[in-house]
C-alpha cells in the first residue's frame, strides 16, 4: 500500500516521483511469496512443499525478499503513475529509472520503503501571443522571362525523341558500343545511351562522338592524365574502338496554337499559354509565401518560448529519422553504420548533427498543440472522412483509432491558416521568382 507520494520537477520537463511504501504492504507481499515457493519448494529431508517456512526463510529468505519488493514496487509505480496529474504522466517514450537502487537494499524486514523515480513529462509552458503579431515576409514578382522560362520547360517535355540521319552532334542522344583494344576491357559497355554534352562517360566520349553517324565505327586514342580517378588508368594511352547504332534528337514543338492547345483544351492561342503560364507560376509563388508566413510566425512565437524538449523525446525524433534515413536510401541500420564507420564517422554523430532541427521542430509542434487546444477548432464529418479515405480494410476498433487521430490532425492543420490569418505581414525583400523558389525549403501549405 502506498503511504506517500510526491513529485518534484526538474529541469528539461524531468520529475521524480517518491513513493513511500508501508511496511506491512511489504511484509505482506514478502510472505505471500514465500507462501507460494513453499507449496513447490523442494528440500533435502522434506516432502515438496513440506519443508518449514521458517527454513525455506533462512536459506532464501533475502533473495525472495528481493523478488517480492522489486515487485511491490514495480506494480505500485504503476498504480502510482495511473493516478498522478496529466502533466506528470511520463512520456510514451520515457522509462522511469529508479534512482539509488543500491541504497534500498538489502530491505530490511517490518520497514516503511520510500523510493523515488526519474522520467520525462511533456513540457509545460504558456503560450506566447499568437494573434495580431507583425512580421515582414518577402514579396515576389512574376516576370515575363519567368513564363517564357516555363513554356520553354513546357516545349522540352513534350519533345519527341526522333531518329536523323545527318552526324550527331551536341546535344543529340546517341547509342553506341565502345570496346578498350589494348586492356582487359573492363570497362566496355554496349548499348551505351549517351546525351551527347549532359552524360558522363568514363573514357569522357562526347566529343568523339560529335560527327559520327548511324552504324559507324571509329577508333580513338585517349590519353588519360596521371590523375585519373581509376589508379589502374591513370596516365596511360588507351585504343578505344566505338560503335555508333543509334543517332536520334529532341523534337521540340513549335510555339503556336496547336502546341498551346496540345498543352490544355483551356487554351486556344499562345496568348492563352501565356496567361495560364503566368497564372500557375503566381499560384506556386502563393504557396511558397503562405508556407513562409507560416514559418516566419513559428519563428516568432519559438523565440518568444524558447523550450527546452526532453532528451527522451528528441532522441525518439532522432531514432524515428534516422529510420527514414535509411530507408529513402534503401539501406538497413547494420549498412548504413558499416558505411559510416568506413567514412570515419558513426551513427551516434549522424543524430548529434540532427539535434538542433529536432529541437527547433518539437518546440514548433509543441507551440502548435497548445494553440489547437486553446482555440477548440471545430471539425466537421466531411472533412474527417475525406481525410480518412477509404476505410474498408479497418476493424471497427482500428476505425475509431484512426477516426480520432485524423480529427486531431484535422484541427493541427487548422492552426496553419489560423496564424495566417491572424496575423499581420508587412512587405518586406523584393525577390524574383527564381530566388523565391529556390530559396530555403518551407513548409508549403496549398493556396486556396
Amino acid at each position: 500500500m502506498i503511504a506517500d507520494k510526491k513529485i518534484q520537477e526538474s529541469e528539461n520537463s524531468s520529475v521524480e516521483l517518491s513513493i513511500t511504501l508501508t511496511a506491512q504492504s511489504v511484509e505482506d507481499a514478502y510472505k505471500a511469496l514465500v507462501t507460494k515457493y513453499s507449496k513447490d519448494m523442494v528440500i533435502k529431508g522434506f516432502r515438496k512443499g513440506k519443508a518449514p517456512i521458517k527454513l525455506i526463510e533462512s536459506k532464501y529468505g533475502e533473495e525472495l525478499r528481493n523478488e517480492s519488493t522489486y515487485k511491490l514496487l514495480e506494480d505500485d509505480l504503476k498504480v502510482a503513475l495511473d493516478d498522478v496529474e496529466e502533466k506528470y504522466k511520463p512520456l510514451p517514450y520515457s522509462t522511469p529509472v529508479l534512482q539509488n537502487e543500491d541504497d534500498l537494499s538489502p530491505f530490511k524486514p517490518n520497514t516503511d520503503i520510500t523510493y523515488s523515480v526519474v522520467y520525462d513529462v511533456l513540457p509545460q509552458f504558456d503560450v506566447p501571443e499568437y494573434k495580431g503579431l507583425s512580421i515582414e515576409v518577402p514579396t515576389v514578382s512574376i516576370k515575363k522571362e519567368n513564363v517564357d522560362t516555363e513554356i520553354e520547360k513546357l516545349r522540352n517535355q513534350n519533345a519527341l525523341i526522333v531518329s536523323k540521319e545527318e552526324p550527331a552532334k551536341d546535344g543529340d542522344i546517341v547509342t553506341i558500343d565502345f570496346a578498350e583494344l589494348n586492356s582487359e576491357g573492363k570497362n566496355d559497355r554496349n548499348d551505351f545511351t549517351v546525351t551527347i554534352g549532359t552524360t558522363p562517360s568514363f573514357f569522357n566520349l562526347d566529343a568523339d562522338l560529335i560527327g559520327m553517324s548511324t552504324d559507324e565505327e571509329k577508333t580513338v586514342s585517349k590519353e588519360l592524365a596521371a590523375d585519373f580517378a581509376d589508379a589502374d588508368y591513370a596516365g596511360k594511352t588507351v585504343e578505344i574502338k566505338i560503335s555508333m547504332k543509334a543517332v536520334k534528337f529532341n523534337d521540340i514543338p513549335e510555339l503556336d496554337d496547336d502546341f498551346a492547345q496540345d498543352v490544355s483544351e483551356d487554351y486556344e492561342t499562345v496568348k492563352d499559354l501565356a496567361k495560364g503560364t503566368k497564372k500557375t507560376l503566381q499560384e506556386r509563388a502563393e504557396s511558397k509565401l503562405k508556407g513562409l508566413k507560416f514559418t516566419a510566425v513559428t519563428d516568432a512565437l519559438v523565440e518568444k518560448c524558447p523550450l527546452v524538449a526532453p532528451k527522451s523525446m528528441i532522441d525518439y525524433q532522432a531514432d524515428q529519422q534516422l529510420q527514414n534515413f535509411a530507408q529513402n536510401n534503401n539501406m538497413d541500420l547494420e549498412t548504413l553504420t558499416k558505411i559510416f564507420g568506413m567514412q570515419g564517422q558513426s551513427i551516434d554523430q549522424l543524430k548529434e548533427a540532427w539535434v538542433p532541427m529536432i529541437q527547433k521542430q518539437l518546440n514548433v509542434d509543441l507551440i502548435l498543440e497548445k494553440i489547437k487546444e486553446a482555440e477548440k477548432f471545430e471539425v466537421t464529418d466531411e472533412e474527417i472522412k475525406e481525410a480518412m479515405g477509404d476505410t474498408t480494410s479497418y476493424s471497427p476498433e482500428q476505425t475509431d483509432y484512426v477516426k480520432d487521430y485524423i480529427t486531431e490532425q484535422v484541427k493541427l492543420a487548422k492552426v496553419n491558416d489560423f496564424l495566417i490569418e491572424n496575423n499581420i505581414f508587412t512587405k518586406g525583400k523584393k525577390l524574383s521568382y527564381d530566388e523565391l523558389m529556390n530559396g530555403p525549403a518551407v513548409e508549403e501549405i496549398p493556396a486556396k
